[in-house]
């Protein structure tokens, strides 16, 4: 994992939100998709949030998309927002 890499969860409702900070490499990505699939199943909408992101590198974008399917996740019950947005997307990346 990056050594700066941290994610901070917010729960609200049946809402979660999940700012990531840091540099997003490939354990980063395994990080969140861990977190995703453990911590995020009994909500109805995950938010990602990457305004905190420092750099996306171009391995952990690949890990994070190739392993997303298996959080098995909806694209009503998912949102990412923020300067990477695009990067991270599921449905913008398909």
């Amino acid at each position: 994992m990056a050594s700066n890499f941290k994610i901070q969860i917010h729960r609200n409702s049946d809402n979660v939100h999940l700012n990531l900070i840091g540099c997003f490499d490939g354990n980063s990505a395994f990080e969140l998709i861990n977190v995703l699939k453990d911590k995020c199943r009994k909500f109805s909408r995950v938010f990602i949030h990457t305004c905190g992101i420092s750099t996306i590198h171009p391995f952990g974008q690949s890990v994070f998309l190739k392993n997303f399917k298996g959080t098995r996740f909806s694209p009503h019950e998912f949102k990412i927002t923020g300067d990477y947005k695009a990067q991270l997307d599921p449905m913008e990346n398909n």
